[in-house]
């Protein structure tokens, strides 16, 4: 089957700029402000949407979303760990557990050229036909790109795959320091290759403006002038790059700006297994719980970040003690019930907004691997799933969180309005607007671009 589709004045190729953790919201201001004028001009011949994320709302998972247009229970991934359900083993989810295929892996198999740089779980990187630079939770620059001898000349640039953002609970200055050097190499590195390599699909990833919502979004929210200024500059370099980018394209060139997930303030963050623990689901088998494996046989019922529940099943879990059935299906009723009711104590609001069972929220071939159910906290609640903790609630040095809602979609096209917008239309909507077949067994839906 041939599946380029026949249309005249089609583009036939696309850049992809994604600005992680980037909100709608927040742009729309930026933009009225006058603060992103390179921005601003791209809106005379496009349009800028908000779009919904996805659950669990995270990086790793949102992009797995974004660039095979599958949910979850299609492409395998739902956060940044994971566990071995028979062994109670916890891993890493990498490019090696993605099983739905991205765009990278269609253009390459198209006989189109790619290039792309810093989309999470794209490491370990597969050979494809171009340049493939891993996200973050690569180990470092030595086997994170493809060809291999990239990294040394990546290195020489002083590309960074990802800043130690640990560092911001103890020096904030130098936090921010490092953190505009990441950006300000990354936006070299992406306009370097923009003009030097050969490509059909270009795709940049920005991962240091979630870094710096992460340890700045309260304290602009209540313009500490300490960090206002400094977080617009950063923008400013933001816009700058995207202008200089724009400059550079060809009219029938379909350019997509995009975010994975919105942002707000941290109001706590809600340390799920210590309430499994205080309501009697959870026990240890050790004193001084770390992972999955210090457990007692007795625990009915474990969450791992953020806001994933899975139910001992007998069977399926190392040391499973919930039968099937009637059983399993009164731990999941009763266990939402309960988190439907936690209450922040400092001001009486609900924490958890809902809970979904999986078979509301995932659907395909890899829905085994899938939490048996999933919590949405309410706006500014970060559910936690270590071990560790003897408190329910706390607040640390992080004062900005995800959120499902406000993540930000632009298409240098004018294109229909939907309220239902998401991450997993982003594929479909970049193979139409290029005049590629969209797959059948994709879960998005391409948006109508003019």
């Amino acid at each position: 089957m041939n599946l380029f589709k026949r249309f005249r004045k089609r583009p036939l190729r696309a850049v992809v700029i994604g600005l992680d953790g980037v909100p709608h919201s927040l742009l729309r201001r930026l933009l009225d402000e006058g603060r992103m004028p390179n921005f601003a001009a791209l809106l005379d011949r496009g349009r800028l949407l908000p779009m919904q994320s996805v659950l669990p709302t995270v990086s790793s998972v949102a992009w797995a979303s974004i660039v095979t247009g599958c949910n979850p229970g299609q492409h395998n991934i739902y956060g940044f760990i994971d566990r071995v359900p028979q062994t109670h083993e916890m891993f890493i989810p990498t490019s090696q557990n993605l099983t739905a295929k991205t765009w990278v892996e269609l253009f390459s198999g198209l006989g189109k050229r790619v290039f792309s740089m810093g989309v999470p779980t794209t490491y370990p990187p597969r050979a494809v036909n171009g340049v493939l630079i891993s996200g973050f939770l690569a180990p470092g620059l030595k086997r994170a790109t493809y060809p291999l001898q990239l990294a040394r000349e990546l290195e020489e640039m002083g590309y960074v795959i990802d800043i130690d953002a640990w560092q911001a609970r103890e020096d904030r200055d130098k936090f921010l320091d490092e953190v505009f050097n990441a950006l300000d190499r990354r936006c070299e590195v992406m306009l370097d290759f923009f003009s030097r390599e050969p490509w059909d699909l270009f795709v940049a990833h920005v991962m240091d403006t979630d870094r710096l919502h992460h340890f700045l979004w309260g304290h602009i929210e209540d313009e500490n002038e300490a960090y206002t200024s400094w977080f617009y500059r950063f923008y400013e370099r933001v816009d700058e790059a995207l202008g200089e980018l724009a400059s550079r394209l060809d009219e029938d060139v379909l350019l997509m700006i995009l975010s994975d997930h919105g942002f707000c303030r941290l109001k706590q963050e809600v340390h799920l297994n210590t309430w499994l623990r205080q309501a009697g689901y959870l026990q240890f088998a050790s004193d001084r719980p770390r992972q999955l494996r210090d457990l007692s046989p007795s625990t009915r019922c474990y969450s791992l970040l953020p806001g994933r529940f899975y139910v001992c099943v007998q069977g399926r879990e190392h040391n499973g003690c919930v039968a099937r059935g009637g059983e399993y299906e009164a731990v999941r009723r009763d266990v939402a019930a309960g988190l439907l009711e936690i209450q922040d104590p400092e001001t009486g609001d609900q924490v958890v907004q809902k809970v979904l069972m999986r078979e509301e929220v995932y659907s395909g071939a890899a829905c085994e691997a899938a939490p048996d159910f999933v919590a949405v906290p309410a706006e500014g609640y970060d559910l936690k799933g270590g071990f560790e903790k003897d408190v329910l609630m706390e607040r640390g040095p992080v004062n900005g969180t995800h959120t499902f809602e406000d993540a930000m979609f632009y298409v240098n096209r004018r294109c229909e309005e939907r309220s239902d917008l998401a991450v997993v239309d982003v594929m479909p909507t970049l193979l139409e607007g290029i005049g590629i077949e969209v797959p059948e067994a994709l879960d998005g839906r391409p948006l109508a671009l003019r």
